[in-house]
C-alpha cells in the first residue's frame, strides 16, 4: 500500500477545515495561523511572512537541492452554494478556486514528509502564498525569502479543476498565459442632446472600440491564440447628457510575449482609428501585469514519468497551454519550475467551474496530488 494511503483521512480533515473558513486576500489570518501551528507541531522549521502566509523548509542535507511547493491560501468574495457538510461558514466568502485543496495537500506532504525523511532524496520548501487571486502573492512572498535560505533549485505548481473525471495533466512547454490589465479611457464633450453637434460622444467612440476589439478577436493571426477581452464599459452621467467620458475595463491573454506586444499594437491602431472618426480622444492605461509561464523540460520529463506511472491512462502531457494567468510565473523567472493540473469532476460535463459559487471537486484527486508530489521529491533523479 502506498505511503500516501495511510494519510487520506487527515487530507480531507485538512481540506474540511480550510474550506469552511475562507478568508479573501491578504486577510488570510486564522488560516495563516492555523498552517503556522500545524507546521510547528511537526518540528518544521517556518515563519509567517508578514501578517498573512508561511514558509517552512523541511532540511535534510546541505548537500541536497531545494525544491519548493507553492499553495495559495486565499478564497474569493462568493456566497457559497455546494450545498456541502463543510461548506463555509463566513457568508459571502468561499473556496472556489481550489485553494483549500491546494493547501490541505501541501499541509499534508509535510506531515508525510515528515514521518518519512528517509525517503527524502532533496530538501523540501513549502510555500503557503497569501493574496494570489489578487495578483499580489508571489511578489510579496518573494520579498519575504521564498527562494532563498537555502537557495531554491526547482519549483512546483499545481492546480485542481473538474472538467473531466479524474485526470491529471502536464503540459509540455507553456502552460498559462501572459495577462495584462488594460483600461482605455475616452474623452469627449458634453452637450445636451438637443444640441448633439456640439458635443462629441464619448459612449458612441467607446461602443465603437468594443466593436473594433471583437473584430480583432475574430480576425487577427497570431502565432498562438490569444484574447483581448474587456468585460466593464462606464460612460456619462444623465439620460440627456451628450457622455463627455467612458472607460473600458479588460485584460489581454497571450501565451507568448511576441503575441502580445503584437495584439497590443494593434489595439493602439484601432484607438487612433476611432478618434478620428468620432472626435474623441483615447487613451490606454495598462494594469497588473503576468508573464506567461513555461514549464521546465527536465521537470515535464520526471513529471511525466511519476505521472503515466501513477494515472496510467488518465495522465496526458498538454500541448494546449490554457488562457489563464499565474503570478507564479514570477518564480519561474528565478528559477525552473512546473506547473500540473489535476482535474477532479464529479460528472462528466456536469460540474460547476471556478469561481462558480457551486464549484468542487472530486476528493480523489487530493490523495493522486499528494502521491505525485511525494514521488517528485523522493526521486532519486531529482537530486
Amino acid at each position: 500500500m502506498s505511503v500516501c494511503k495511510a494519510y487520506e483521512k487527515e487530507l480531507l480533515r485538512l481540506r474540511h477545515w480550510l474550506h469552511q473558513h475562507p478568508e479573501l486576500s491578504m486577510e488570510e489570518h486564522l488560516t495563516t495561523q492555523f498552517i503556522y501551528d500545524y507546521l510547528n507541531a511537526l518540528e518544521i522549521p517556518c515563519y509567517k511572512t508578514g501578517d498573512t502566509g508561511v514558509i517552512a523548509t523541511l532540511m535534510l542535507n546541505p548537500a541536497y537541492k531545494t525544491i519548493a511547493i507553492r499553495s495559495e491560501i486565499d478564497g474569493l468574495p462568493i456566497q457559497e452554494a455546494t450545498g456541502l457538510p463543510f461548506s463555509s461558514l463566513y457568508p459571502g466568502k468561499m473556496h472556489a478556486c481550489g485553494h483549500d485543496a491546494i493547501t490541505a495537500v501541501n499541509l499534508c506532504l509535510a506531515k508525510v514528509l515528515a514521518e518519512h525523511r528517509e525517503a527524502l532524496t532533496c530538501n523540501v520548501r513549502f510555500l503557503f502564498e497569501p493574496g494570489e487571486e489578487t495578483g499580489q502573492g508571489t511578489k510579496h512572498m518573494l520579498a519575504h525569502g521564498a527562494l532563498e535560505n537555502p537557495k531554491v533549485d526547482a519549483i512546483l505548481v499545481f492546480h485542481f479543476g473538474n472538467q473531466e473525471i479524474r485526470h491529471m495533466e502536464i503540459q509540455k512547454s507553456i502552460t498559462t498565459a501572459a495577462v495584462g490589465g488594460i483600461t482605455l479611457h475616452v474623452t469627449g464633450k458634453s452637450s445636451h442632446w438637443f444640441q448633439p453637434q456640439d458635443g462629441i460622444d464619448a459612449l458612441y467612440a467607446a461602443s465603437r472600440l468594443a466593436v473594433e476589439i471583437h473584430r480583432l478577436n475574430d480576425t487577427l493571426k497570431t502565432q498562438h491564440p490569444f484574447v483581448l477581452g474587456f468585460g466593464t464599459m462606464e460612460a456619462g452621467t444623465a439620460g440627456n447628457i451628450v457622455a463627455d467620458t467612458a472607460q473600458l475595463y479588460g485584460s489581454l491573454r497571450a501565451f507568448t510575449m511576441e503575441d502580445f506586444h503584437y495584439v497590443w499594437n494593434q489595439l493602439e491602431q484601432v484607438m487612433r482609428q476611432v478618434e478620428q472618426e468620432t472626435g474623441a480622444s483615447i487613451c490606454l492605461e495598462p494594469g497588473r501585469m503576468i508573464p506567461p509561464m513555461i514549464n521546465d523540460s527536465s521537470l515535464v520529463k520526471q513529471g511525466s514519468r511519476i505521472g503515466k506511472e501513477l494515472m496510467q491512462d488518465h495522465f496526458s502531457l498538454g500541448e494546449e497551454p490554457f488562457l489563464v494567468g499565474d503570478n507564479a510565473a514570477f518564480y519561474l523567472e528565478h528559477v525552473p519550475g512546473m506547473r500540473t493540473v489535476f482535474l477532479g469532476g464529479k460528472k462528466q460535463g456536469s460540474n460547476e467551474p471556478v469561481h462558480n459559487p457551486a464549484f468542487d471537486i472530486d476528493e480523489q484527486v487530493l490523495l493522486d496530488a499528494l502521491e505525485f508530489f511525494y514521488q517528485m521529491v523522493t526521486d532519486k533523479s531529482l537530486c
